[in-house]
């Protein structure tokens, strides 16, 4: 599948950023031939150097370059598991953005929620169909529960994709009853999703959004399905997967950057400075730490 979406979502923060060169990886047909939507978006965000390699090759060119491809510094954007694994292993050889992996929904539902609307955010993620990606539905009560699941089965005949989303849901599908939404926001801290969606009362949709600290990207309301933060609702939809949202947030144009300290003293402030180092060097028993600041105020 030609992800034309997350060229965009990566190369336009490059951009943004003024990167001075970006390179772009992607896995080709087998006649070598690369789609003409992502051909296009290419060109349109001015990318010239592009390599029709992807998977776990992909990264390893990347990190340590090939005879024909040059080594980079960070390596953006998503991939399936052995793409995650991967990207992680090449951590300090290069730089890498986050960990983001297979696809990952939570929403989290009460009485309020539209059941259909809930069956048809489920199956969306779950039609990338790699047979890894998880879904999750945290609901009031097990009324919705069951509701949501024969809507399901209604909606499955009604995709393309039907077979292998058929598998995610049942590999990767995974319900929860909670006693009160408090409960659930616990819940979805502890699994840190991808995309979280709210279909819940205004009033407690303010109250989970402050409480869900982990998420990559939160969607509230009926109204505002993931799709619309994988195509055009924006940020990036590059976004932290596996539980690593605990600790890495959703691509930025401020990953595409990197910053420099330039420190500047003349001789009368280092003379300020001088009893202060001189603590530390000698808490820190490193005397020519403090001698380094001393010679020069002879």
């Amino acid at each position: 599948m030609p992800l034309v979406s997350t060229v965009l979502m990566t190369v336009t923060l490059a951009r943004i950023a003024r990167c001075p060169e970006v390179a772009v990886f992607t896995p080709s047909s087998p006649e070598g031939k690369v789609a003409d939507g992502l051909l296009a978006a290419l060109h349109l965000l001015g990318v010239t150097e592009v390599y029709r390699v992807g998977g776990v090759q992909a990264i390893g060119a990347m990190a340590f370059g090939t005879m024909m491809i040059p080594a980079v510094d960070k390596i953006f954007g998503p991939g399936n598991a052995y793409v995650c694994e991967a990207k992680r292993q090449v951590f300090g050889t290069v730089g890498v953005d986050s960990l983001p992996g297979p696809s990952e929904v939570m929403i989290i539902a009460d009485e309020t929620a539209d059941i259909a609307f809930v069956a048809a955010d489920l199956l969306a993620q779950a039609e990338h169909g790699s047979g890894r990606e998880k879904v999750y539905l945290v609901a009031t009560s097990a009324a919705i529960l069951s509701a949501v699941a024969c809507e399901i089965r209604t909606q499955l005949q009604l995709i393309s994709r039907s077979e292998k989303t058929q598998r995610v849901i049942d590999q990767g599908f995974l319900a929860v009853e909670v006693e009160s939404l408090a409960q659930a926001a616990e819940v979805a801290n502890f699994v840190a999703p991808e995309h979280l969606e709210l279909m819940v009362a205004d009033s407690a949709a303010r109250k989970l959004t402050a409480a869900i600290t982990t998420a990559g990207a939160i969607m509230v309301g009926n109204h505002s399905p993931t799709a619309l933060g994988d195509f055009v609702a924006g940020p990036s939809h590059v976004l932290p997967t596996g539980r690593a949202g605990r600790y890495f947030g959703g691509l930025r144009v401020a990953d595409f950057l990197r910053r420099t300290s330039v420190i500047r003293y003349d001789r009368a402030s280092l003379k300020k400075a001088a009893p202060v180092v001189a603590a530390f060097a000698a808490m820190e028993k490193l005397d020519a730490h403090g001698r380094s600041v001393k010679v020069r105020l002879r």
